[in-house]
C-alpha cells in the first residue's frame, strides 16, 4: 500500500442489511449490519455467517450514520427486518417446530433446521452439538437470529 492510500482505499464493499436487535440489559436497538457482497455479483454474505464468525465484535450502522461496535456475546436476539414470513430456511436439513424462551423472558415460536450427523435427528441432539454463536429460527413474523448462550429453555412442538 502506498504511503499516501488511507486504510479506506483498501475496504471491501459493503451493504447494509436492516435488522432490530435485543441486547442482553433489554436495549432495542434499530440499523444495519454490513455484509460483504460475493459471487456472483450482486449477491450478499448470510447475515447469519457473519455473526457465527469467530471475531467478538460486529459493525452495527445507526440510523444517524454513527457505528457501534457490538459484542456478540451481549445480543441476546437479531431480526432481519426485510424477512419474508413463510419463506423457508436455507439447507436440507429436517425443520423442527419448537417454542425457545431467551434470557429475559422473551419467547417465540417457529422452525429450524436441525443440522445433526443422524439418520433421525432429535432437538437435544442438535441443542446440545451444536457449536455455532447464533441460530435461525423462523417465525410468522420474520427470520430471528438467537444468541445459543442466551437460550434458557427449548420446547419442542411437533
Amino acid at each position: 500500500m502506498a504511503p499516501s492510500q488511507t486504510w479506506n482505499d483498501v475496504r471491501i464493499e459493503k451493504e447494509r442489511v436492516a435488522v432490530s436487535i435485543t441486547m442482553e440489559g433489554g436495549e432495542a436497538l434499530s440499523g444495519s449490519l454490513f455484509a460483504p457482497q460475493i459471487y456472483p455479483p450482486g449477491g450478499l454474505e448470510d447475515p447469519l455467517q457473519l455473526l457465527n464468525e469467530p471475531e467478538p465484535f460486529f459493525p452495527f450502522g445507526l440510523p444517524t450514520g454513527e457505528v457501534l461496535l457490538i459484542a456478540k456475546d451481549r445480543v441476546v436476539e437479531i431480526v432481519l427486518d426485510d424477512s419474508p414470513a413463510g419463506e423457508e430456511l436455507r439447507g436440507s436439513a429436517p425443520t423442527a417446530l419448537r417454542q425457545v424462551t431467551l434470557a429475559g423472558g422473551i419467547s417465540h415460536v417457529g422452525s429450524m433446521r436441525l443440522e445433526v450427523r443422524a439418520s433421525r435427528p432429535r432437538v437435544l441432539d442438535y441443542m446440545n452439538h451444536c457449536t455455532a454463536r447464533f441460530m435461525a429460527l423462523r417465525t410468522d413474523a420474520g427470520v430471528r437470529l438467537i444468541n445459543r448462550k442466551m437460550i434458557e429453555r427449548v420446547r419442542p412442538l411437533d
